[in-house]
């Protein structure tokens, strides 16, 4: 494959990615019209957001089976078909109950793509050095979708109305599909592995507890009776297939995997990222809008920089891994992140309250080393895995954001519900989580993986 054609296929494996965003970003934007265009309660509306987020969190790692067993090229087109086609529907339905349905089906479609795509760049970029740079590169994209999502989806809503952003993704799916079946001729799969129905049907319905018990908490509380037989339930599932795994001879997740203890700290590591990273922007944006009075697109716009600095951070990774180990590289960034948030709350305590500037530039040093750290962690993580545990890896990595995320927006929002009187002390609280949490990080990377 020629440089051009290398470059082209990077571009595709993460258009995925991209559209993946804009339908989390782009469609919290749309609520309010989807809303009044089908006449329907907000609590109703917000499950269009809870059944993509709950499809997309509980079978990412069921597609990392599928993924190894079938093959990264054939799951991803599958999965881009299915995510393409839900969205068509997206553009034609006025019922709520069909597009939370499809919605659902976008989830599915996007959890099959998103870690067979990341496989597939793994297996195509062979070089490890080509490798770490095509997976920074890979990580800038994402993280650019990520940083102008909100931007990019309003643009769409404002031209083009809320189904605008379905209807992008039908050619973007379709040239998806047809650049996969020209640039990639080999489907690496092994029928040998064994997928157990049983085991992925208990972590499919205990992510969906847990994701209903975390998203619906937010609206009901997290202590409301109804929200609690969910929780319980998810610890119920949890538990029955944390003994059923143990036997299993097909297990979600590689006994091999489990007891490697790189594979178990570069996830923690990820969960992590996500935790801290969905926390900081929910609550910074809500400080923005009010406490200091500012409007969304100012709020909006004040978080874009730390979002740009992300992505530097990747970029960065991309150019020194080629002279500095990825190891090193991860350990610099969690320093960095740490450093970020102690001086946000040193000038918190200290002078009673942080500048604006000054906020901005340290969440722009944390986001410095976020950006490092992403690429960095999910390139040892695909080194572990290898070729063959590659799609398995992948969805690990992937499950991991999902559910930090909601880990993080839960976080959040009980530091928010708990001190909303004193944005000052919200913004201190916030900060010192971050600390604990990269702090614990940074020892148990130095303990188990940067030896």
């Amino acid at each position: 494959m020629n440089k051009k054609a290398s470059a082209y296929l990077l571009f595709v494996l993460s258009l995925g990615y991209v559209m993946a965003v804009l339908d989390t970003t782009g469609v919290v934007l749309a609520i309010p019209h989807i809303k009044m265009d089908m006449q329907v309660s907000l609590e109703q509306s917000i499950w269009v957001i809870n059944a993509y987020v709950l499809a997309l969190g509980s079978m990412l790692l069921l597609s990392g089976m599928l993924t190894a067993k079938y093959g990264a090229k054939k799951i991803l087109i599958f999965g881009m078909l299915i995510f393409t086609g839900a969205s068509l529907g997206c553009t034609l339905v006025n019922e709520i109950l069909a597009m939370i349905v499809l919605r659902f089906m976008q989830g599915f479609g996007a959890a099959l793509f998103m870690p067979s795509s990341l496989a597939l760049l793994f297996l195509t970029y062979v070089d490890p050095i080509k490798r770490a740079t095509m997976l920074g590169i890979w990580t800038a994209i994402i993280s650019v979708a990520t940083g102008t999502g909100s931007f990019i989806a309003g643009m769409m809503i404002s031209y083009f109305g809320w189904r605008g952003i379905f209807l992008v993704n039908i050619p973007l799916g379709a040239l998806t599909v047809l650049s996969l079946l020209i640039l990639v001729d080999k489907n690496i799969a092994d029928q040998q592995v064994k997928i157990d129905i049983l085991d992925n049907l208990l972590l499919v319905l205990s992510i969906s507890c847990l994701v209903i018990y975390l998203v619906e908490g937010e609206q009901y509380g997290y202590m409301d009776n109804i929200l609690l037989l969910f929780l319980a339930l998810a610890l119920l599932f949890f538990t029955w297939l944390f003994f059923y795994e143990r036997k299993s001879k097909a297990p979600i997740v590689p006994i091999e995997l489990l007891k490697n203890a790189e594979f178990m700290v570069t996830n923690l590591i990820g969960f992590v990222v996500n935790i801290s990273l969905y926390g900081i922007v929910l609550i910074l944006g809500l400080y923005f809008q009010i406490y200091l009075k500012m409007s969304a697109v100012v709020a909006g716009s004040l978080i874009v920089p730390g979002m740009v600095i992300l992505v530097v951070g990747n970029l960065f990774y991309a150019r020194a891994v080629n002279k500095i180990s990825a190891e090193m590289l991860a350990t610099i960034s969690i320093v960095l992140a740490i450093l970020g948030a102690v001086a946000i709350v040193g000038f918190e305590l200290f002078s009673g309250k942080i500048s604006l500037l000054l906020l901005l530039a340290f969440f722009a040093l944390m986001s410095l080393g976020i950006g490092i750290l992403t690429p960095a962690t999910t390139t040892l993580l695909m080194q572990v895995a290898g070729q063959k545990y590659s799609g398995i890896a992948a969805a690990t990595l992937n499950a991991n954001k999902q559910i930090g995320g909601l880990f993080g927006t839960m976080l959040a929002s009980i530091i928010v519900g708990k001190l909303s009187q004193n944005w000052d002390l919200v913004i201190s609280m916030l900060f010192l989580s971050n600390i604990l949490l990269y702090l614990l990080i940074f020892i148990v990377a130095r303990r188990y993986l940067y030896r």
